[in-house]
C-alpha cells in the first residue's frame, strides 16, 4: 500500500469525518470511516485500516461510566457469537467476489440511515432478551467481518430495549471493543492487518479525536436531529454508489 499523499488524505478525511459522526452521534465511527475509505480503494484494503481506531476510541468510551462489569454479566451472550461472527465474515471476506460484498455494504449503510432518518423503533421486553442477544450477536459479528460495519444490528437492539443514552453507549463501546479482538487477531491471519497498517490506522486516531472534538461542539450548538439527517443521508449516496459499482 503506497502511502501517497492523496491517500493520506483520503484517510485523514475519512476519519476526521467519521470522528464528527461519532461526537454528535455517540457511535458511527467504523461506519462512518469504511463508507468513505471504500470510495477509492476495496474492502480488503478498508478494513484493516479501521481496527486501531474502533479499539482505541471504544476503549476511551466504554470506561466513561462505572458500569462495565455489570453490562458486561447481561450481555456476553450477545458478545459471545460477535466474536465468533467477526472471524467467521473476516474469513469470508477473503473468499467471496469482493464487489457482492462491496454491495452488501452499500445495503447494509442503507438501511441503517434509513432507520435512524426516520426513527425506526423496535421494542424487545426485556424478558425475551435471552431469546435475541445470540442471533443479533452472530448476524452483527458477521456484517462486521464482512463489510466492516461494526454494530449495526447492536445499535438497533439496544435501542428496542430501551436503554437510556448512557447505558447505551458504554454497551456498544464494551460490545464493539471485545468484537474488534478476534476481528483483528483474524485480519493478521490473513496478512490483511500488518504493521503498516495499524500503523495508519494509528496515524488515523488523530483525525478521529479531532472529529469527535468538533462534532461534540456541533453537538452543542446545533440540533443533533438535523446534523443526524445529513450524515445518514450522506451515507445513503454512498451505499446506493456501492451498490450501482456491483451492477454496473
Amino acid at each position: 500500500m503506497d502511502l501517497d499523499l492523496a491517500f493520506a488524505a483520503t484517510v485523514a478525511l475519512a476519519f476526521t469525518a467519521a470522528g464528527i459522526t461519532k461526537g454528535v452521534v455517540g457511535l458511527g465511527l467504523p461506519l462512518a470511516a469504511i463508507a468513505v475509505l471504500t470510495i477509492p480503494m476495496g474492502l480488503r484494503e478498508a478494513v484493516p485500516l479501521i481496527i486501531v481506531p474502533v479499539l482505541v476510541t471504544n476503549a476511551w468510551q466504554m470506561t466513561r461510566g462505572g458500569m462495565l462489569v455489570p453490562l458486561l454479566r447481561r450481555f456476553w451472550t450477545m458478545i459471545l457469537p460477535l466474536g465468533i461472527g467477526a472471524w467467521l465474515g473476516t474469513v469470508l471476506l477473503f473468499v467471496i467476489d469482493e464487489t457482492l460484498v462491496g454491495a452488501l455494504l452499500g445495503a447494509v449503510i442503507i438501511v441503517y440511515s434509513l432507520v435512524n432518518i426516520f426513527a425506526v423503533r423496535f421494542r424487545v421486553p426485556a424478558a425475551h432478551e435471552a431469546w435475541y442477544s445470540p442471533g443479533v450477536g452472530l448476524l452483527s459479528g458477521l456484517l462486521t467481518g464482512l463489510t466492516g460495519s461494526v454494530g449495526g444490528p447492536v445499535a438497533i437492539y439496544f435501542q428496542a430495549l430501551g436503554l437510556d443514552r448512557e447505558t447505551f453507549l458504554q454497551a456498544a463501546s464494551l460490545a464493539f471493543f471485545l468484537t474488534a479482538l478476534p476481528w483483528g487477531g483474524t485480519l493478521i491471519a490473513e496478512g490483511a492487518l500488518t504493521v503498516e497498517t495499524a500503523a495508519i490506522g494509528a496515524a488515523a486516531l488523530l483525525p478521529s479525536f479531532a472529529g469527535m472534538w468538533i462534532g461534540q461542539g456541533i453537538g452543542a450548538r446545533l440540533s443533533q436531529e438535523v446534523f443526524s439527517k445529513g450524515v445518514f443521508g450522506f451515507l445513503i449516496l454512498i451505499g446506493a454508489n456501492l451498490i450501482r459499482r456491483a451492477i454496473v
